[in-house]
């Protein structure tokens, strides 16, 4: 009587491999999403802000005050960036715990001042430029008296403060714990040295 073979159910690799994968998948674009949110959220809060700063320095540097942020946003728009800076750090936190699997590999602190240097680049870049350099004039046509301190650091704000902002996330992206480019560059390094210390059988046996 012969024996019956039957064949052996799938493995893990072939029964999950798949959805698992999919799943690391989800989580990675969920993670990238909210370092997204993040820095926008940031952004939308300082742009307003930089729009707000924009009316004293025109009183510094053209002698003249109205409640007009020009090309930039309102300031009560500060409120609805306060909102969404609370929503993307929790989002944050929640899918960064979805990929660290329960612990979050770092927190949103040097995302939100790259989204500040961009709110602060953004806003200098777009603050009104004097009617004169180093005079400030008066509101009748001729008279003019030359700039102080003040309207100088006013009229230079506008590359001492972006300059500062990129300072900082420089500093923070480089050395500081929080920093994303530190957790995944330590990544890569030790994946790579796991795959170097790895034996040709054992990588043989994994690619089969």
């Amino acid at each position: 009587m012969g024996a019956v073979t039957t064949s052996a159910p799938p493995g893990p690799a072939t029964s999950a491999g798949r959805p698992r994968a999919a799943v690391r998948l989800l989580d990675l674009l969920l993670a990238a999403l909210a370092h997204v949110a993040v820095v926008a959220a940031w952004a939308l809060a300082v742009i307003p802000t930089m729009g707000l700063l924009s009316i004293p320095r025109r009183m510094l540097i053209n002698s003249e005050w109205a409640f007009d942020t020009g090309r930039l946003l309102p300031p009560w728009v500060v409120a609805f960036g306060a909102v969404a800076i609370v929503a993307a750090h929790a989002f944050f936190t929640w899918a960064m715990r979805r990929v660290g699997g329960g612990t979050a590999a770092y927190g949103p602190s040097v995302l939100a001042v790259f989204g500040t240097l961009a709110g602060v680049a953004w806003g200098a870049y777009n603050w009104q430029p004097p009617v004169q350099v180093g005079r400030l004039v008066g509101p009748a046509s001729g008279q003019w008296t030359p700039w102080g301190p003040l309207a100088w650091a006013a009229y230079y704000a506008r590359l001492v403060l972006p300059a500062v902002a990129a300072a900082i996330f420089a500093g923070l992206l480089l050395f500081s714990r929080q920093s994303p480019l530190r957790f995944w560059a330590a990544a890569w390094r030790r994946s790579r040295r796991a795959r170097t210390h790895t034996p040709r059988r054992a990588r043989r046996t994994v690619s089969d």
